[in-house]
């Protein structure tokens, strides 16, 4: 295609420029939609803005006498600096230009300079410039590690080219070359703020192409380190002078073509610069490729599996590279000498990790049992192996795999003994695959992704990150650290963490696939029989703990005692306690709450004791006993109550009107402020308090009133918090026998990012207030929040079943409704309706979007608050709720607002 001719500066001429722009982007797209490459489309767009650019300097002089476009061609150049200068742009990248001055009187270059730059903005390209001296760039350069990574490339396009080359020169000399340790340093650093406060993994489920570990920013850092040491920033340097193998070199090139192709698809499909790889692009790039469902997998799936493979050879070979060549100088060796010593000889223990001399590479490499022993003594010393000893190591790992031996087995036990560094030492141990080759079914789980909107991390690095967290506990104050410390078999609850995900990904249910791959591996390992058992139950159970205290009643006892029959032994507690715990929290940051862990912690406790031989009445009479000692000591009775025993009497009334879950589950302190409001409340009265949670960001509206609405009152607090944009993470509903309604909602108020004002918080009390005294109010509107609209949430983008399941068995008293759906606003409150236009009053809602999948259990009862088990009945149900549903999740529903 041919560019249009060079673009003037009349008012016709900024359309001009505009479509200038236009068709470059237009032709790059075109090439890319035919096939061409993804490196050549961003050569070609570096190229034919490089001929823009120079025409638009040109053009901000050419009107000026002959002498002064002399004087502005001459005392100034242009320089393409950072991804500019890198020769391969993105379609709506930013321009990184350098205008280099070369100091003096005359203005001519600056005020060329300005003009050009309005041109460009006139053209609609967004302009990163700065206009410095030779002086001004090398000052700035040493304190800014960013001015100096933008340097590396530099790249002359206009004006004396001399001067680019004293630049470049002056740069290298005093910025890099003098201080290269310092430069190289710099560069990590800048990379490492870059990732903010954020965990930086490979693995995240919506990346960021260019900034997110392992990314494109990765390849720049090699780049950047490559300059300093060999003078030329390119991957072929990397090659020819020995930095690297060539077989990295191959996967680098291959996995740069391959990011570039996924950004620039992003840019063309956005229409704007787009470099977050977000769930509906995962979606649309699976279809667009090809990609094929398989029996255990979805195309998105694959996709992201391809992608994560990508992303974590480039993350894996710039770790090995940057530790490398991080390597301190040969003084500071020498010093820090003092505080190393040798073990077995070869191993060199120093103050932040092990070495071992490349001449004895071979010695600690020669078999699996030398390489098991090696990170024995990295595990025994609580220090990682350095990356030179990573490296041998996973070049000596055999390809296949192979039985381990009866000392290889014990070593890899004696492994799995550690605390406080096994969590990094398994990392290690994945990274150069002899984890592998110890546990093969391991490899299935490598970038295995898990598409939904509630994990934040690959199968693998999920897995790894819980296995940092659960050693994490040996030094955490409270039940969980207790139970942690508590367990005398610590290999073996640590390699029922490593192995509890290890069945996803197949087309059977994980945790069954997970305990069949236990029972293979427990013996490989050489677990007597025991314990392989007790490994295959803990993988089998890992989700059965959470489930009970997030989503069940479980002061229920049949409920309670199945599972404690279940579980066995105190020990094989212990450690299901300490596994929940680490898995929700490696689920993502923020998911495990001081809500979860208290639920989690009193069903601990309820089950130990059951577990050790207590009856389950004796927890109930416990428990009454240290509510009524709090409620008596906390609250000042009304003169009504003017004797010990009448106001005994009231005490006694109110909490056997609450009911078992209300008693067990609300803090006693709690439960005391409740009957204090509840002895002051008048007839008509609707008490709604708010307190906002820092910790959680969320807030907790308590509602306490007589209750003349029926199952209404429930329904209508779902909706206006619901059409007042909150997500509702938890409902706590209790109707007392008197009639007094004591409901708890948990929210994240979706439009503040910070805190929530005390106003904004006043005003829901308000609203909740105005709804519940309405004899006849209108349906309520929901719509998605501006916060939620501009991340692009749109939609259920996991595709999420939905799906509606009758429980008549897990309670004696009550039918329990589980609803598993896509969580939009306003889901709550239609699921509420419906239960209440079938005659269904709901006694308890357990809300939960944040842990394996998305359901709301609702424990339910007739009118008559009987038990509901006709199956007639519960068909009816099921599929009305179910109908309702689909409509809402279509949009037919009246309450779901087109916006």
């Amino acid at each position: 295609m041919s560019i249009a001719p060079s673009v003037t500066s009349s008012a016709a001429g900024v359309a001009e420029q505009r479509g200038r722009v236009s068709a470059i982007r237009e032709e790059a797209h075109r090439r890319f939609e035919a096939g061409t490459g993804s490196v050549p489309v961003a050569c070609f767009l570096s190229d034919s803005f490089d001929v823009l650019l120079c025409e638009l300097m040109e053009n901000a002089i050419n009107r000026w006498p002959e002498s002064r476009q002399e004087r502005a061609r001459t005392s100034g150049c242009m320089i393409a600096v950072g991804g500019t200068g890198r020769g391969e742009l993105a379609p709506y990248s930013d321009i990184d230009l350098l205008f280099l001055d070369r100091g003096g009187s005359d203005p001519a270059f600056r005020d060329a300079v300005t003009r050009m730059s309005q041109s460009c903005w006139d053209a609609g390209i967004e302009l990163g410039h700065s206009l410095r001296t030779i002086r001004d760039c090398v000052t700035l350069s040493r304190q800014d590690s960013q001015i100096a990574t933008t340097l590396v490339e530099a790249r002359h396009l206009w004006g004396p080219e001399d001067h680019t080359a004293k630049l470049k020169h002056t740069f290298r000399s005093r910025v890099v070359r003098s201080r290269m340790r310092a430069f190289i340093d710099d560069c990590v650093t800048a990379r490492r703020e870059e990732w903010g406060e954020a965990r930086p993994t490979a693995l995240e489920l919506t990346p960021d192409v260019k900034k997110s570990l392992g990314g494109l920013r990765d390849l720049h850092l090699i780049r950047w380190i490559t300059f300093a040491v060999c003078g030329h920033p390119d991957l072929e340097s990397l090659r020819l002078h020995g930095l690297l193998p060539a077989e990295d070199v191959r996967r680098l090139r291959i996995a740069r073509e391959y990011l570039t192709r996924i950004r620039l698809d992003l840019h063309f499909h956005a229409g704007r610069a787009q470099d977050v790889l977000t769930r509906d692009d995962q979606l649309r790039l699976a279809e667009e490729g090809g990609f094929v469902a398989s029996i255990a997998q979805r195309p998105v799936e694959q996709f992201m599996q391809h992608h994560f493979q990508q992303c974590s050879a480039i993350a894996e070979i710039t770790r090995r590279f940057v530790a490398l060549q991080q390597r301190p100088p040969l003084l500071r060796r020498v010093i820090a000498s003092f505080g190393t010593h040798r073990s077995d000889g070869v191993l060199l223990i120093r103050p932040q990790e092990i070495e071992v001399a490349s001449r004895h590479h071979g010695t600690v490499t020669r078999s699996i049992e030398a390489m098991l022993r090696l990170f024995k003594s990295a595990a025994l010393y609580g220090l990682p192996l350095s990356a030179g000893v990573i490296e041998a190591v996973k070049n000596a790992v055999p390809g296949e795999e192979g039985p381990l031996t009866e000392t290889e087995a014990t070593l890899f036990r004696d492994i799995l003994k550690a605390t406080s560094m096994l969590g990094p030492i398994l990392r290690q141990m994945f990274d150069c695959r002899l984890l592998d080759y110890v546990i093969p079914q391991m490899s299935h789980t490598r970038c295995l992704l898990q598409f939904n909107q509630y994990h934040s991390y690959t199968v693998d690095e999920h897995t790894l990150l819980a296995m940092e967290t659960i050693t994490g506990f040996d030094l955490v104050e409270g039940p969980v650290g207790s139970a942690y410390r508590n367990v005398q078999r610590k290999d073996v609850l640590h390699l029922a963490m490593l192995l509890h995900d290890i069945g996803k990904g197949f087309e059977e249910e994980h945790c069954e696939v997970g305990r069949r791959i236990a029972e293979v591996v427990a013996p490989r390992l050489g677990f007597s029989e025991n314990r392989r058992k007790q490994i295959m139950l803990l993988v089998k159970m890992h989700l059965e703990m959470a489930d009970l205290a997030l989503r069940k009643d479980f002061t229920e006892e049949k409920l309670l005692v199945n599972f404690v029959r279940n579980v066995g032994t105190p020990d094989t507690l212990r450690m299901l306690y300490v596994l929940t715990v680490a898995d929700i929290t490696a689920v993502g940051p923020g998911v495990f709450t001081k809500w979860k862990s208290e639920l989690l912690a009193d069903l601990y406790d309820r089950a130990m004791l059951l577990v050790s031989g207590k009856r389950h009445s004796y927890l109930e009479e416990s428990r009454m006993q240290e509510v009524k000692r709090h409620v008596a000591e906390a609250i000042v009775p009304l003169d009504s109550h003017h004797d010990e025993a009448s106001w005994q009497q009231w005490i006694d009334q109110q909490l056997e009107g609450f009911s078992a879950y209300y008693l067990t589950c609300t803090p006693p302190h709690r439960i005391a402020a409740d009957l204090d409001v509840i002895q002051h409340l008048q007839p008509d009265e609707c008490r709604v308090d708010g307190v906002y949670d820092r910790a959680t960001k969320t807030v907790d509206y308590r509602i306490i009133m007589r209750d003349t609405l029926g199952s209404h009152c429930f329904q209508r607090i779902t909706g206006v918090l619901a059409s007042m944009r909150m997500e509702i993470f938890s409902a706590e509903i209790n109707t007392t026998t008197d009639g007094v309604v004591v409901d708890q909602f948990r929210v994240e108020d979706r439009d503040f990012s910070g805190d929530v004002p005390v106003h904004r918080i006043q005003e829901v009390g308000d609203a909740i207030r105005c709804i519940l005294r309405e004899e006849d109010p209108p349906e309520p509107v929901f719509r998605r929040n501006r916060r939620m609209d501009m991340n692009g949430t749109q939609g259920p983008v996991a595709e999420l079943p939905l799906h509606v399941e009758i429980d008549k068995t897990s309670s004696d008293s009550r039918t329990i409704v589980n609803v598993f759906a896509y969580d939009r606003p306003g889901l709550l409150y239609v699921i509420a309706k419906t239960l209440h236009e079938l005659d269904l009053s709901i006694d308890l809602a357990k809300i939960d979007t944040h842990f394996d999948q998305v359901v709301d259990v609702f424990y339910v009862t007739d009118i008559e608050g009987g038990k509901i088990e006709d199956d007639a009945r519960l068909r009816d149900i099921r599929q009305t709720l179910h109908a309702r549903l689909e409509d809402f999740q279509r949009g037919d529903h009246p309450s779901a607002a087109k916006s």
